[in-house]
């Protein structure tokens, strides 16, 4: 079962603080009047093919890539040694006994894992490539397989075996080989500040991708993502599903559903519970209508859902969905939706 923290008007003010700690020292930004409604709509495409970032403050896509061009995240902060799968591909990892990366692997019986949704750092799947305790660092030294998912058509992107060796003065260091390879390839990623992660791909030899934009330059990502449902039986499994995610390190969401969008005002959502989640605003903006089964079903945009949004910068802006489907083809995979600063 996924939890979420929430945090109440009475503690957001020292949360936006702590938030904010995270980046360097901005100039105050003066008290605006509220801002328009502005209309917006995605182009993930029917096959959900990109991965879009958002900003808010400047109403503007602030670039876009194909959700596979990438294969692992390294977080760039200080102290952090997180390394995350591209869930957008449905990859997942397990971890094997062996220490010779070069040695044969058989995939029977291993626990594949894979990341949550919610960005909780201890819920990744190679969370225990090092572990720190008491001041001391110590690494798995194990040989992790790593499943790249699939592509936009549902074609699977293959195995790689990866085994993560150090962090070390701001980088990381790690080899990869493909099953059958007869050499190692050593990488070294080194941090970037300005970002909340570095991108690598195992495609075409092995390359640094910087996907992701300047973590100061983004709120929203739309993309698909694995998270974890449950079945009638209360049984999590995962699953590849189309929504949104938010900055880790920029913004908190709250929800609400009672009140009618062009009326919220900035005193009515001074007392929501506020959660730093990624997948706060997440795929639940939608729902499906009709029959999956026999294909004729379609989906419908929560017109009652009010995502209020708490930027780093202190402003907050409402969101609502209105479709997801391009309005002159009907194809799927254009989410719209419309926003307002507060």
């Amino acid at each position: 079962m996924r939890m979420i923290r929430t945090y109440s008007a009475f503690g957001l003010l020292s949360l936006a603080v702590i938030l904010t700690g995270c980046f360097k020292k901005e100039d105050p930004i003066p008290a605006n009047p509220v801002g328009p409604v502005q209309e917006v709509v995605i182009p993930m495409t029917e096959f959900y093919v990109n991965q879009i970032y958002f900003n808010l403050m400047t109403g503007e896509q602030v670039s876009m890539n194909q959700k596979n061009v990438f294969d692992l995240s390294f977080a760039c902060s200080d102290t952090s040694t997180l390394i995350r799968l591209n869930s957008a591909t449905f990859m997942e990892a397990a971890e094997t006994d062996q220490t010779d990366i070069l040695l044969p692997v058989d995939t029977t019986g291993l626990h594949w894992k894979f990341d949550k949704s919610d960005g909780d750092p201890d819920s990744t799947a190679l969370i225990n490539w090092i572990s720190l305790s008491d001041g001391d660092t110590t690494y798995s030294d194990k040989v992790w397989i790593i499943n790249r998912g699939i592509n936009a058509q549902g074609f699977p992107l293959g195995l790689m075996k990866a085994r993560f060796i150090k962090h070390q003065d701001g980088a990381y260091y790690f080899s990869y080989a493909a099953p059958g390879e007869s050499m190692a390839h050593d990488v070294v990623i080194h941090k970037d500040p300005g970002y909340n992660y570095v991108q690598f791909s195992f495609a075409d030899g092995g390359k640094v991708e910087q996907v992701e934009p300047l973590s100061s330059n983004w709120d929203l990502l739309f993309t698909q993502y694995t998270t974890l449902l449950l079945t009638n039986e209360g049984d999590p499994y995962p699953y590849l599903v189309t929504g949104t995610l938010t900055n880790e390190n920029n913004t908190l969401v709250g929800l609400d559903t009672t009140l009618v969008f062009n009326d919220i005002v900035l005193e009515d959502i001074l007392d929501l519970d506020y959660s730093p989640a990624r997948d706060a605003i997440g795929y639940e903006w939608k729902e499906l209508v009709g029959d999956p089964t026999g294909g004729d079903f379609y989906y419908q945009a929560k017109s009652n859902y009010n995502y209020i949004i708490l930027t780093k910068s202190g402003i907050y802006y409402k969101l609502r969905f209105t479709g997801f489907y391009d309005q002159d083809t009907g194809e799927k995979g254009f989410p719209s939706f419309e926003f307002q600063r507060i």
